[in-house]
């Protein structure tokens, strides 16, 4: 293979794995090209990229899946190679192929490699040929899999297989569930992939999501470093991971390491690669699939290694040989990912796209936190809901566990809701510092989990009240140039007026100590707030016997955001309140009507005009942020109005359906 310089090169992606690429093309002293969207251009990639090509469109066929439009970017400014980092267009064979065709470097492997592994059955042949041991699978249309399934025990995954990143993946536990589920998967997998192709194994039902990052060069040297658990997941979406696996002993190392250079060698595969299994609770282990590009996690593996994958990509796609060697390698330490993502986890991690008026990531020091940006934003209903990846290194589990607790307490997002709070609890549950990670974890300890979104058993309107107080009364200490000072407000008596959700409240002190409140709520006791911490955007205190923590931030117009369990609160302080804050009320529509949550894409109608409907019955399919959300009447009536088509992109809160109760009941989205 032929050496070749990269000078500069065009980053077929966006957020932060963009960011990435751009931080090591930087040190390599290569220039950068990034395509962006308008909305994104103050994002941290556009920033620092050495130029920024506008795209005319947020619509992903249009931009980032657009394989001639990216080639011809790259072409305009002059790049060298593209690299597609990951999800998008990042395993799609065609477009790796139509790179090297129009003369430019791939930073990848081989289009050969990318087709064979890019379609899971073929990838399961190969494995299967290569003696890696598989779960039992059938494929086929509808029909085929419907008359042949009899043949595999339930449950059954039912898969796409153009697949990956847990999209369109669902369980049937038995027949019924399985041809109801198989169309939904295909119209998943035609949206995500755009191929309809599925095909059903036979699903562990407590495994462990175990996978093996390996290397190769253009001269033919592999090399593995390493597993990664990757097991705690929800949406069949990886949240949490770490390297080592807590489970891996040396003898399961060897087997699992041996097993994924052994597909490496059939495929003749070079540059970063992935093979994921599952293995039993026997220690047996079974091939999943292989992704052929960088993963999300990368970075645990980086930080046990000490190899920056990205530069190592660079290097290989130039022609040049693996900076490293397998026996060099000693995994150092340990280190565990989140991912902070903008959903909601009590809506089925439902994404919830919006604006972010308040960013704080941790100290460095602690921790890396790979994102796309540092300041407000929007986030957008087109992409991912991820929001950013924070890793934490220590010498050993223990000590990143430590580190891992200490980022996301140290993290703050207000705006849109966030999992910060569940990440938090995963992270400092006894069954996760006891290692016990499969992929049914987050089931297994829902209610547990759950408990980080409310607040432990306190009125939510009490703590929030609590929180408004303690800012209240120490803000004004803190800040002796603020708004209260410059409208005379160091003159107040104990009574206190806020505003919240339209919903006037009254707050009194009776009596207050260092770091002590007796106060009232609407003239009713509501005994004391104890243990009381101030700082920059946190308060922390002990109310109803149970310590809370409550982030905060005030806004130009003087909104107070307050942020508990994820979500955020947006209070109006007495003194602030308008005319029109006293007096607006909610002018929505009356409960009955379907609107959207969230802005997305309307991916299909199932109801029809002027037809009877049940309580609980689905009407809509709406896609946002690669996920699809079912919405649903709860009344029973007709429905009178379908205001939209399949395929329209609609805002959060448009009025999509109007439906005519039989009895004065409400409606929800589910």
């Amino acid at each position: 293979m032929n050496k070749q310089s990269i000078h500069k090169i065009l980053i077929a992606n966006r957020g932060e794995i963009a960011h990435r690429i751009i931080t090591t093309a930087h040190k390599m002293g290569i220039e950068t090209v990034l395509p962006v969207t308008l909305e994104e251009k103050e994002s941290l990639p556009a920033r620092d990229a050495d130029e920024v090509h506008f795209l005319s469109s947020s619509n992903l066929a249009d931009t980032y899946l657009n394989a001639d439009s990216l080639i011809e970017i790259a072409v305009q400014h002059h790049a060298d190679a593209i690299h597609p980092g990951y999800g998008f267009l990042s395993e799609n064979a065609a477009f790796a192929e139509k790179v090297e065709k129009a003369g430019l470097i791939w930073i990848g492997p081989s289009s050969q490699s990318v087709a064979l592994m890019g379609d899971k059955l073929e990838a399961r042949k190969i494995a299967n040929s290569a003696g890696l041991q598989l779960t039992k699978s059938i494929s086929g249309s509808v029909d085929e899999i419907m008359r042949e399934h009899q043949s595999l025990n339930f449950p059954l995954l039912i898969k796409a297989a153009a697949g990956g990143g847990g999209k369109g993946m669902k369980i049937a536990h038995n027949s019924d569930e399985l041809k109801n589920l198989i169309s939904i998967a295909a119209r998943e997998a035609l949206s995500y992939f755009g191929n309809s192709t599925i095909f059903v194994e036979e699903y562990l039902e407590n495994p462990r999501h175990i996978e093996v990052q390996v290397f190769g060069d253009q001269q033919g040297h592999l090399a593995h470093l390493f597993e990664r658990e990757c097991s705690i997941q929800r949406r069949y979406q990886k949240i949490i991971e770490e390297a080592p696996s807590p489970f891996v002993n040396d003898e399961l190392r060897n087997k699992l390491t041996n097993d994924a250079l052994k597909l490496c060698r059939e495929i003749n595969y070079f540059n970063a690669g992935t093979i994921e299994f599952l293995v039993d609770n026997q220690g047996r282990h079974y091939f999943l699939e292989m992704n052929t590009r960088l993963q999300v996690e990368h970075p645990v593996t980086e930080a046990i290694t000490g190899i920056d994958l990205v530069e190592e990509q660079i290097r290989v796609a130039m022609g040049l040989p693996l900076s490293f060697s397998q026996e060099k390698l000693t995994p150092n330490g340990h280190a565990i990912e989140a991912r902070v993502y903008a959903e909601n986890a009590l809506n089925d991690f439902s994404p919830e796209p919006g604006d972010i008026n308040y960013v704080k990531w941790p100290q460095k020091r602690i921790a890396r936190t790979d994102t796309f940006f540092d300041c407000p934003t929007e986030i957008q209903p087109h992409f991912d809901p991820m929001l950013s990846k924070i890793t934490a290194w220590g010498h050993s589990r223990e000590s990143a566990i430590k580190k891992m607790t200490a980022a996301l307490e140290q993290s703050t997002i207000l705006g849109v809701t966030s999992n910060l709070p569940y990440l938090r609890q995963i992270i400092k549950s006894d069954a996760f510092m006891a290692g016990e990670t499969t992929t049914r974890f987050t089931s297994i300890h829902q209610k547990t989990l759950h408990r980080a979104i409310h607040p432990n058993g306190t009125d939510k309107t009490q703590l929030l009240m609590a929180a408004y107080l303690i800012w209240l009364t120490h803000y004004r200490k803190t800040n002796a140039k603020n708004v209260f000072s410059s409208l005379g407000h160091n003159r107040w008596n104990r009574s206190f007026a806020v505003t919240m959700n339209e919903k006037r409240f009254s707050i009194d002190i009776l009596h207050q100590w260092d770091n002590q409140i007796k106060w009232q709520l609407n003239g009713e006791d509501m005994g004391v707030i104890q243990e009381i911490l101030f700082s920059e955007n946190q308060v922390v205190f002990k109310f109803h016997h149970q310590k809370h923590i409550l982030s905060w931030h005030v806004l130009s117009n003087h909104q107070l955001l307050l942020g508990t369990g994820g979500y955020t609160y947006r209070l109006i302080p007495g003194f602030y309140l308008t005319e029109h804050h006293k007096t607006k009320r909610d002018s929505g529509n009356s409960g009955k009507d379907i609107v959207a949550p969230i802005p997305g894409r309307i991916t299909a109608i199932l109801a029809k005009q002027q037809s009877d409907i049940q309580k609980g019955t689905p009407v809509l399919v709406l896609e946002a942020m690669k996920m699809e959300n079912t919405l649903s009447s709860s009344v029973d009536g007709i429905v009178e109005e379908i205001l939209v088509n399949t395929g329209d992109q609609v805002k959060a809160g448009q009025l999509l359906v109007r439906v005519k109760a039989y009895q004065k009941e409400t409606t929800t989205q589910t």
